[in-house]
């Protein structure tokens, strides 16, 4: 009999035409998001800084942002420095969701070895369907060695528990009813609900994934990169090109983070920072326009590093770098 409940149905729809993607990626194009926390400090107090956060990204909504990025980090490590993130993905990109109704909803990304992998496609896919569409599934490795341990994992082998674990999410989205076995259990008279908006979500490496080139063109849609030069990047973005395209043709994004310090002054030159710049606005434009025409597709901003205000930032942005890097019409 066939299924009725659309939750339950199989899609055949493309993930190139959800809301999220289409926001986000557009050949030839470049796209800007921001990531979280957007303030400096914002995890000092999270409570107290949660209602500002949603109205900053509801500001960048506003503003034409294509997406908001959160990180995954399980454990707040003695040694690291860096919180990075408070809130659970999940939970944090379910209550954003609630909270705006178009820009682009990403992970930057899940560590996929601490995910047991049918839980993963459940949330994946209850995040797609809650934010209708929206969700851009960025996953990793993991970076932090204190975690590995507090998970029963091997660091090591991290590169092949993320890879068993991505086939199971996958066929868990992608087939109903199908007995699925893996090295950590088996699935069998039983079902992975809700299914996603389409035939999958988008899926976005981030790094390297312990995987090479062509098995990141293969099993992803797009990567996610840090920062590099230019003529770094440069050399990326025709890697993954030719990667994809030894597949068969099509295209899939690059995109990258980018942590930036506008300068008050426009015209203040380029000065490296930690793993970005601290400049003004032109020579902003002059760079964004360059990521453009080496192909890069989205630019993740992260603001945290300067001394002047998100808020100030973010609407400088809007007034003036947006309008700059985006076609007319």
């Amino acid at each position: 009999m066939a299924e009725t409940n659309p939750l339950f149905q199989l899609s055949t729809a493309p993930y190139t035409q959800l809301p999220g993607f289409t926001r986000t990626f557009r050949q030839g194009e470049l796209t800007v998001g921001l990531s979280l926390p957007i303030e400096a400090n914002a995890e000092e107090s999270p409570q107290d800084s949660l209602e500002n956060q949603v109205r900053l990204v509801r500001m960048a909504e506003d503003a034409g942002f294509a997406a908001v990025w959160v990180r995954d980090i399980p454990l707040r490590v003695e040694t690291f420095g860096d919180v990075g993130q408070v809130w659970d993905p999940w939970m944090y990109l379910s209550y954003l969701a609630a909270h705006t109704s178009r820009i682009a909803l990403g992970t930057a990304a899940i560590v996929v070895p601490f995910q047991h992998p049918l839980l993963m496609a459940k949330r994946a896919a209850t995040l797609d369907r809650l934010s209708g569409g929206r969700f851009l599934f960025g996953i990793a490795t993991g970076d932090r060695p204190e975690e590995f341990p507090a998970f029963g994992q091997d660091r090591g082998t991290r590169g092949d528990v993320m890879a068993e674990h991505l086939r199971v999410y996958r066929e868990a989205l992608t087939t109903s009813y199908r007995p699925i076995r893996w090295s950590g259990g088996k699935m069998g008279g039983s079902d992975v609900v809700p299914k996603p908006c389409a035939r999958e979500v988008p899926l976005l490496a981030t790094g390297s994934l312990q995987q090479t080139m062509e098995w990141r063109a293969e099993h992803t849609h797009g990567w996610l990169m840090y920062h590099k030069g230019l003529d770094v990047q440069k050399v990326n973005v025709r890697n993954w090109n030719a990667s994809v395209e030894a597949l068969g043709g099509g295209w899939k994004p690059f995109a990258e983070s980018l942590w930036l310090d506008i300068h008050p002054d426009p015209d203040a030159p380029a000065e490296g920072h930690t793993f970005g710049y601290r400049l003004g606005r032109n020579a902003l434009i002059r760079l964004l326009r360059a990521q453009r025409e080496i192909g890069v597709s989205h630019v993740m901003v992260n603001f945290r590093i300067s001394d002047r205000s998100a808020e100030e930032q973010m609407e400088e942005f809007a007034t003036h770098v947006l309008p700059a890097i985006t076609p007319a019409g």
